[in-house]
């Protein structure tokens, strides 16, 4: 015989989905424009029916009063201050001529610091490495800055990564460094010269987003950097 759902457990099943509809509502992107009074239409209006109702319509605040005093008689709960509070913000920014919406704040220029993050966790907060595994940066990247080539090389292996024994300060380190190619250009620039600072030759040229963007047209193996860098007489 075939089991069925006791009739006690729809009413607890459509409760469900009905708390589920409303989270869902609830989840979506809020429409509505910013102003004193919003959160009580969000606590108050979008239990019945969504924010994009509300949004889009475009009342007289004489209009807006009788919309309130419809849903209180269908059993809108809230105090007197609480729906002139409503009432305002409805009749400002959801009226037939609502303020304009503020100009969105310019969001502050990214560091080569916080680039930098991606690479700490291996060559340390300083760049001060992690021997054996991980050599140091800071130093290092100076003795290539100096020598012939060395810029490229620098460029090259932070784009495309390094695999193969190398010597760093008189250490030996034979480990796999991942390339960073998903980072832009502007990122990969702003990177470069983070760790130039550390150390970086009298009349170093800062690195351009364009000289990475140039780099990337000839992409490399990690052990293709590897010979570019044995090629390099460094210290």
């Amino acid at each position: 015989m075939t089991r069925s759902t006791p009739t006690l457990l729809w009413p607890l099943l459509l409760g469900l989905l009905a708390l589920w509809g409303f989270l869902l509502t609830r989840a979506q992107q809020d429409p509505l424009p910013p102003g004193p009074g919003k959160e009580l239409v969000l606590a108050h209006c979008q239990a019945c029916h969504g924010l994009e109702l509300v949004a889009r319509e475009r009342l007289s605040r004489e209009r807006w009063h009788e919309v309130l005093r419809l849903m209180r008689s269908f059993g809108l709960q809230i105090t007197p201050e609480e729906e002139a509070a409503i009432l305002d913000y409805l009749a400002l920014y959801l009226g037939p001529n609502p303020p304009p919406e503020p100009a969105p704040q310019a969001l502050a220029p990214r560091t080569g610091k916080e680039v930098y993050a991606n690479c700490q966790g291996c060559h340390g907060p300083q760049g001060e490495g992690n021997p054996p595994a991980f050599p140091p940066l800071k130093g290092h990247v100076e003795s290539l800055l100096r020598a012939e080539g060395g810029r490229t090389y620098l460029l090259l292996a932070v784009l495309y990564g390094l695999q193969g024994p190398i010597q760093v300060g008189g250490q030996a380190y034979n480990g796999v460094m991942p390339g960073f190619a998903w980072l832009s250009d502007e990122d990969l620039a702003l990177l470069l010269n983070h760790l130039a600072a550390w150390g970086a030759p009298q009349g170093f040229r800062p690195y351009t987003p364009e000289e990475v963007a140039e780099a990337r047209k000839t992409p490399l193996a990690p052990e293709e950097v590897l010979r570019r860098r044995q090629a390099l007489r460094l210290p």
